[in-house]
């Protein structure tokens, strides 16, 4: 979708700047995000079973505390969640 903007005072035979915007869907990357981090909250579409890790000990990582979850990057990091809030509680760099 563009948007067209005209600057005020100028007559309607000058240049018009258009502006033009997109919407995109970012997956977790471990970069430019900037919820990425410990204390940072997990967008809620990252909170379902898709990115749960279910077979944490597998993965070697220590048991979740009460009310938390593993789940996984893109980028191959594991982030223990908060259930309730999806607030990030700790983040396991698997490289």
């Amino acid at each position: 979708m563009a948007a067209q903007a005209q600057p005020i005072g100028q007559s309607s035979g000058d240049t018009v700047k258009t502006v033009q915007t997109t919407t995109t869907v970012q997956h977790i990357n471990g970069r430019n995000e900037v919820w990425y981090k410990e204390g940072g909250v997990v967008p809620a579409e990252y909170r379902g079973d898709t990115y749960a890790v279910q077979q944490w000990k597998n993965e070697h990582l220590n048991e979740p505390v009460q009310g938390s979850h593993w789940i996984r990057g893109d980028n191959g990091d594991f982030l223990l969640v908060d259930n309730n809030s999806g607030m990030i509680t700790s983040i396991s760099r698997q490289h």
